[in-house]
């Protein structure tokens, strides 16, 4: 027997492909929350035989259609969309005799790359003929060092730092102006026993989040809004430029 009781509870998986580039559709992982929005503006045309007013007619035309993403798994690729970042997988290797010049006692120096801390650092003097002693002369921070007062280590000193780079995916923040994606959407509608109910969208511009908290008791999440943009090639008697969704009978 049919199910003609057309509830909805849904889940799936968001893909994405980058348009300017040749990839296919690539899982984004965890999305809470996606949503569509449309907006119009309204034309009206008020009648006159009459006193009191009222509209003769009204055409309604579309001005955008909003789409909403809130992503749970902030992958490189998630945060590097929502930043306007590029991301750069930097491998894991070791860097000898990193320059660095000594601003204060009590003040971090930051190392070029992000360093495996499992790995202790080697710190040495300009000459490289003197090495430095951890928690006599400095601190091994997460990030780099920092030189304790009253050790050998002094202000406006040029040293060097032996350590190994872990590898990560460098972000480069605002590098870029934001790119257009595909955006598909394997939805399941729970209510109707996880039956598939699809969206794609063919052409999508996001702006940057409005919100990425670094600082949180809870699990992370961030939130981007964009907008789907017509896609000329589509063309046909009842085609639709924006996309498509199946909802199944």
């Amino acid at each position: 027997m049919s199910r003609n009781v057309y509830t909805y509870i849904g889940a799936g998986q968001v893909y994405l492909r980058r348009l300017d580039i040749a990839h296919g559709l690539l899982p984004i992982g965890d999305v809470s929350e996606l949503e569509l929005s449309i907006e119009t503006d309204e034309i009206t045309l008020t009648q006159h035989t009459q006193p009191g007013g009222g509209n003769l007619d009204k055409v309604e035309r579309i001005s955008s259609m909003g789409v909403s993403l809130t992503l749970a798994e902030l992958k490189p690729e998630n945060v590097a969309m929502a930043l306007y970042g590029d991301a750069t997988v930097v491998a894991a290797a070791e860097v000898v005799d990193e320059s660095h010049t000594v601003a204060a006692t009590g003040a971090l120096i930051q190392l070029n790359d992000q360093p495996d801390t499992t790995v202790s650092y080697v710190v040495k003097n300009a000459a490289g003929d003197a090495t430095f002693v951890e928690n006599t002369d400095y601190t091994a921070k997460p990030l780099g060092i920092i030189p304790i007062a009253g050790g050998g280590i002094s202000a406006a000193d040029e040293i060097k730092i032996t350590y190994t780079k872990l590898a990560v995916n460098a972000i480069e923040i605002l590098s870029n102006s934001g790119y257009e994606y595909e955006l598909v959407f394997e939805g399941l509608n729970e209510a109707n026993g996880g039956v598939a109910q699809p969206l794609t969208l063919y052409r999508n511009k996001f702006s940057p989040t409005t919100g990425l908290g670094l600082i949180t008791d809870e699990f992370g999440t961030m939130t981007i809004e964009g907008e789907a943009l017509v896609d000329t090639s589509k063309t046909g008697a009842g085609i639709s430029r924006y996309g498509k969704i199946w909802i199944p009978s």
